[in-house]
């Protein structure tokens, strides 16, 4: 994530989590992370990469799995933290995308939900590639990435890069995943990329 970018949530995480935190405000977001759910074994150790204010990591904790909830904003992994509670099974890092903290086959599920979205396009690649690394064989992951064509800079200083079904697609099959799903576009123009990584011969 660019300075600008992570900035702008440092600055304006308690808006942006009153606009985010709720699974209402967003039409099937619930039941596709359910759906990724169903393919995490039980009890599975679970990144929520860009968890925000924690909507997502808060419902994997509910469903039995220890979450690691990573944001490059303290601001808002202070916040996903505190609106946890007394729930455990939920711990927090802060890293950049570019930089995950984790060691190859140690994680049991990767959720990116709009995350990836704030890297340039050349970046890309090697972090889908850096998530193959750190899951597990046979450990799944969920990409969710708005479509559209090219990048842009708003005018509140966040950078933003749009894809299509065969660019997703062909990130994931270069890093290696397999069993991919796509689905979407759905919830206003938002892709969801379902996919394994495979099992040691």
């Amino acid at each position: 994530m660019d300075r600008d970018t992570l900035s702008w949530y440092e600055t304006h995480s308690a808006r942006y989590i009153e606009r985010t935190d709720s699974f209402e405000l967003f039409n099937g977001l619930e039941q596709d992370l359910l759906m990724f759910a169903k393919f995490l074994r039980s009890d599975s150790i679970v990144v929520d990469l860009g968890s925000g204010g924690g909507r997502d990591a808060r419902l994997l904790a509910e469903l039995g799995h220890k979450v690691i909830a990573v944001d490059a904003s303290m601001a808002l992994l202070r916040r996903c933290l505190g609106a946890a509670g007394p729930m455990r099974r939920i711990r927090g890092v802060n890293a950049d995308l570019l930089a995950l903290p984790f060691t190859h086959g140690s994680i049991g599920g990767l959720w990116a939900c709009g995350s990836l979205l704030h890297l340039h396009r050349h970046e890309i690649p090697a972090v889908v590639r850096r998530c193959f690394e750190i899951l597990q064989p046979g450990a799944p992951i969920g990409l969710s990435m708005k479509e559209g064509h090219g990048s842009e800079r708003r005018g509140d200083g966040r950078f933003f890069t749009y894809t299509c079904t065969q660019e997703l697609q062909g990130w994931l099959l270069n890093a290696g995943f397999e069993r991919i799903l796509i689905s979407g576009p759905s919830r206003n123009d938002w892709l969801l990329a379902m996919a394994i990584k495979p099992q040691m011969p």
